[in-house]
């Protein structure tokens, strides 16, 4: 499979080497992060260059002489990208983070009346209330991203 054993490994890699500094990040350096060949890493630069939306932005080195499509460099990963490999909050991993909270303070809880109702809110938030959960976190997420 291409997406899990080239591309996505190629896009972690990117935003990584970004959120460490990189700016603009060329395809031997993501082939020695990933232990893929350069080649490959070329290849996933133009498979992933050609998604909308976008996951980064690039210079096209293609020349008139080129046999594919050639990506000189890549910089500036998307929100997309970012949510993509999981390095961006989604509002179903925070609703999840959330529950996973809740259950841990009712574990952490020696009052048993408040351990009591974290649990149930908990198993509340975990079915019936997952979507709820998941819209107010996803308004969250927004308005903290200026959304």
């Amino acid at each position: 499979m291409t997406w899990e054993t080239r591309d996505l490994p190629v896009l972690k890699a990117i935003v990584e080497m970004t959120d460490e500094g990189a700016w603009h990040i060329k395809p031997q350096e993501v082939a020695e992060r990933t232990g893929l060949s350069q080649d490959d890493v070329e290849v996933a630069f133009a498979a992933l260059a050609a998604e909308h939306p976008p996951f980064f932005s690039f210079i096209d080195a293609t020349s008139l002489a080129s046999k594919r499509r050639e990506i000189g460099r890549v910089y500036n990963p998307t929100g997309h990208a970012r949510r993509t490999v999981g390095t961006w909050p989604t509002a179903e991993r925070l609703a999840d983070r959330i529950i996973v909270g809740l259950e841990r303070a009712a574990d952490a809880e020696e009052d048993e009346e408040k351990r009591g109702r974290l649990k149930r809110m908990a198993a509340w938030f975990g079915g019936a209330g997952r979507e709820v959960l998941i819209e107010v976190a996803g308004s969250a997420i927004s308005k903290g991203m200026g959304l």
